[in-house]
């Protein structure tokens, strides 16, 4: 039997370690090709061979737990992808982040604000069989005249809506009122009242982490302050820099503050992609995100020193 062992870890090594096939071990060691076949079946009866198959989730799930710890967030949800290409990495952490989320969204009773952007609008159009509760959604700032649908913010709080059965409630008042003037009258109607109620009672907080892009594009369109060149990022509109810090880049907004953030039950942030790595990064130490969703390659950047 010592002798059969031998043949057997032989065997072993020259098909799994060396290449071989079956023909050329049993060339090699002077027997049949059956011989051999059997020689190999007999390695893994016999404990000689030991397979383990490495599954890529074991390997994701030590990068949520690095994540985790270096970031001291509550938990981090990391997509396994099998290529660089950002579509496919933008598919899979959105279909991701629908796992995870809808369970959390079907339990019900809850009060749900929901951010702007590409990747959140690629999160609710994927949603799909979900069973209705009795969720409220409302967007987590006011309304902007930007024209395209990922900066639609009472029109993402209605699709969501009508993907998961909640009732919605608008933001029906301007993001970035003329003035502080208008700002304050604005706060005085009873549309702002009920929003801000639902802001200061957050059950759930679903976000996008936004880049230079985006600062760029808040500079274009409501001019830029002095502070911006810090920023690597926003989160809801607020931006901060790469050390976590928020910027108070305008002073007449009317949005859920980082405070009605920070105090939500949840705040899960959908971001991933080379680009968005110091904005990762950055949102991270703001304290305001306590949950992760966003593929494997983003969280090996991420943790990058």
């Amino acid at each position: 039997m010592e002798n059969q062992k031998k043949q057997m870890a032989e065997a072993a090594v020259l098909y799994y370690e060396k290449k071989c096939t079956q023909q050329e071990i049993a060339t090699l060691m002077g027997l049949s090709r059956q011989t051999v076949s059997k020689l190999l079946t007999d390695a893994v009866k016999e404990n000689v061979v030991e397979i383990k198959i490495n599954n890529p989730d074991d390997y994701c799930r030590e990068l949520e737990r690095e994540i985790t710890e270096k970031f001291g967030i509550k938990r981090a949800v990391v997509s396994s992808v099998s290529t660089k290409d950002e579509t496919v990495r933008r598919v899979m952490t959105v279909r991701k982040a629908t796992e995870y989320l809808k369970p959390i969204i079907e339990k019900g009773g809850q009060n749900v604000g929901i951010s702007w952007g590409r990747t959140i609008k690629s999160f609710i159009d994927e949603l799909s069989d979900v069973d209705p509760s009795d969720n409220t959604v409302f967007p987590l700032f006011g309304a902007t005249d930007q024209e395209e649908s990922f900066f639609l913010s009472n029109e993402l709080a209605r699709s969501f809506a009508d993907k998961t059965g909640a009732k919605v409630k608008y933001a029906w008042f301007p993001y970035l009122p003329d003035s502080i003037d208008d700002k304050e009258l604005f706060k005085k109607t009873s549309y702002y009242e009920k929003i801000s109620q639902l802001w200061e009672n957050i059950d759930l907080a679903i976000v996008g982490i936004g880049n230079s892009e985006m600062i760029g594009t808040f500079g274009k369109v409501f001019g830029y302050t002095n502070k911006s060149g810090n920023a690597v990022g926003d989160i809801s509109t607020h931006f901060f820099n790469g050390n976590g810090e928020i910027l108070e880049l305008y002073e007449n907004t009317l949005c859920a503050s980082k405070e009605n953030l920070k105090n939500a039950k949840n705040t899960v942030a959908i971001a991933c992609l080379d680009d968005k790595t110091d904005a990762i990064k950055g949102a991270l130490r703001t304290g305001i995100i306590n949950t992760l969703i966003t593929d494997e390659y983003t969280a090996r950047r991420i943790l990058l020193k």
